[in-house]
């Protein structure tokens, strides 16, 4: 019974008075709710948006001031978040992000969540930095694995595990 004081905009999604695994988690890990998703994006969005349009163009996320504190002339940088607006947060390819598409680059559960996932997993454990694991390279780092599978937010997300 949730009727002990457990907020159901973030624990009890479907408002079915209980809590499933993914709920429970949710309450856990707020980010893998859906209002909390839908806030945060709303949130980045009117960060970024100078022109205030309801829309980020690339030129707003690539010079975000806020986001850049020391690093704002960085021309490295400038190239690293232009790939990252065209290749993998402007969904749509309209050259701007709606508040769509940043809900869709922070859930945890969706593809850009699992790729950072996967890319830190394998920075973690690939010693000659080759970009690929092998057999060895696993082995040496088989605790690491071992306690990712073990994460309650990995668990619920990942039935693999």
């Amino acid at each position: 019974d949730l009727s002990s004081g457990i907020n159901a905009e973030y624990g009890d999604e479907n408002g079915d008075g209980v809590l499933n695994i993914i709920e429970y988690v949710a309450l856990r890990n707020p980010m893998t709710t859906g209002y909390v998703l839908r806030r945060v994006a709303q949130e980045l969005l009117e960060d970024f948006d100078a022109d205030k349009d309801r829309r980020v163009s690339l030129d707003e996320f690539v010079h975000h001031g806020a986001s850049r504190v020391g690093d704002a002339q960085d021309s490295e940088i400038d190239s690293l978040r232009r790939a990252e607006f065209t290749a993998v947060m402007d969904i749509n390819k309209d050259k701007f992000l709606d508040v769509l598409e940043f809900r869709a680059y922070l859930d945890p559960r969706g593809r850009n969540f699992l790729t950072n996932e996967a890319r830190l997993m394998m920075h973690e454990a690939d010693k000659d930095q080759d970009f690929r694991l092998s057999m060895g390279e696993v082995k040496g780092k088989y605790l690491h694995f071992q306690r990712h599978k073990e994460n309650q937010v990995i668990r619920a997300i990942h039935d693999e595990f």
